[in-house]
């Protein structure tokens, strides 16, 4: 079995990647399984694999390294119920230190199997970060960002086709500078040619076991504890009929509320009626017109917020957005499920320094 284990910060379109790649493997008679990871439990990610048929796993409330017995009894299950030949294993983005914690781990615990590390970045919040720009996050978020590059064993550059030329120039000689050690791969994970290339090289990362990281667990800790975590599932009922419209109106108002206050974005998620997934992040916006495929009465919309604030002052943009959208369409509005919460200080269950 192939274990290919997936890092980078919030929003760098790892979940993107993951999909397209299950799409193509399946595609070519190969069985593959997913595990996605969170701090929290009801995650947009895990819905939009179940959606597409994909089968899958999560491991919740805290990332792979704090919960790696989680992450080897998921592991156990897919291999259960689907036999995959290929997983894929998505950490959260406010994680680092995946060699040494799980890739590790795993590699003694499964020496039959050929595992990987990957990590993403997206172009846009790489080229702010390399060049030094302008400040998007506190210090000690950026040092997990970076830390998350160090351990790479290759770096995908991702979301290639959203950059200027100009800017995929600036990038390419600042990463040649900085990571000329380093595998780097300049991707668009929408491009099927893009990941067949990427799973190629793949194939070759299995022998290869990139260094433990030297890393201050205080610093990491202080820039988890920086992010909120905001997860929310929402009911939403418009006598009038255009819910869906009513849920994308919404979702318009918690990114616009978010941005005008100026709190940095890691990632905004949004699952539509249990498919249809949104994304805002730091470098990228709501789109400016979303299509969504039926109207009615009724619409879900689940919320997943990591935002560099604090978790009541995350909650109370929900609820005034939720307050402001009830007005606005006279629709009603019911949570079922919210946590609100700062990540806990990481704790490996194992780390292997050499």
């Amino acid at each position: 079995m192939k274990i290919h284990l997936l890092s980078g910060f919030l929003g760098s379109g790892k979940t993107t990647a993951v999909l397209q790649a299950a799409r193509l493997l399946m595609k070519q008679g190969i069985p593959v399984g997913v595990i996605t990871n969170d701090q929290g439990i009801k995650l947009v990610d895990a819905g939009l694999f179940s959606s597409q048929g994909i089968p899958g796993r999560q491991v919740g409330n805290g990332c792979f390294c704090c919960n790696y017995n989680q992450l080897e009894a998921q592991i156990q299950s897919l291999e259960q119920d689907s036999q995959p030949q290929v997983v894929f294993a998505e950490s959260v983005g406010s994680c680092t230190d995946i060699v040494a914690t799980v890739l590790k781990p795993l590699r003694m615990r499964r020496p039959n199997a050929a595992i990987t590390i990957s990590v993403f970045a997206d172009i846009r919040l790489l080229h702010i970060l390399l060049s030094n720009n302008q400040p998007v996050f506190d210090d000690a978020v950026n040092y997990i960002y970076f830390k998350q590059l160090e351990e790479a064993g290759i770096i995908i550059v991702n979301k290639t086709d959203l950059a200027s030329e100009v800017q995929l120039q600036q990038v390419k000689q600042l990463m040649a500078e900085r990571y000329r050690d380093k595998t780097i791969v300049y991707q668009n994970s929408l491009d099927e040619d893009s990941i067949t290339h990427w799973l190629f090289l793949l194939n070759g990362q299995a022998a290869v076991t990139p260094a433990s990281l030297d890393i201050s667990y205080d610093i990491y800790g202080a820039g988890e504890a920086m992010l909120a975590w905001f997860d929310e599932e929402l009911h939403l009922q418009s006598a009038a009929g255009n819910a869906a419209r009513c849920a994308i109106e919404l979702m318009r108002m918690i990114a616009e509320r978010i941005t005008s206050l100026e709190l940095p974005i890691g990632h905004l998620k949004f699952l539509l009626n249990s498919r249809e997934k949104i994304s805002v992040t730091a470098t990228a916006g709501l789109p400016e017109s979303i299509s969504f495929a039926e109207s009615g009465q009724q619409a879900t919309l689940l919320v997943n917020a990591r935002v560099q604030t604090s978790p009541s002052a995350l909650a109370a943009v929900m609820d005034d957005a939720i307050r402001q959208i009830r007005g606005l369409y006279n629709c009603e509005i019911k949570n079922y499920g919210r946590a609100s919460f700062q990540p806990g200080f990481p704790t490996p269950v194992h780390r292997i320094a050499d």
